[in-house]
């Protein structure tokens, strides 16, 4: 029988969003079994009694993200745009 995972939010940063159920996806520090906390990216129910699955980044990967973000937030809106317009044209030919 596989050990229980224990958890400890030690900082609520930030809701990333908010959905119907009353589940969030939340960015927060959070120790898990008692190891150093990390951040933690994952939706949770209203009373962090649930999770989903999640990704947790250490200080090092956290940087290393920041970095990428900021080094390629042009490309990363243009890949969006061009994938709002693909999807768009998309769902006009189905009509």
């Amino acid at each position: 029988m596989a050990d229980r995972v224990t958890f400890e939010i030690k900082a609520q940063l930030g809701v990333i969003q908010e959905y119907p159920t009353g589940w969030k996806k939340e960015m927060n520090m959070v120790s898990w079994n008692g190891n150093a906390a990390k951040i933690d990216i994952r939706d949770w129910d209203e009373n962090h009694e649930k999770m989903s699955r999640g990704i947790t980044l250490n200080e090092k990967e956290v940087a290393n993200l920041l970095d990428i973000v900021t080094e390629k937030a042009p490309e990363i809106k243009e890949v969006f745009a061009k994938e709002k317009a693909r999807v768009k044209a998309e769902q006009e030919q189905e009509r």
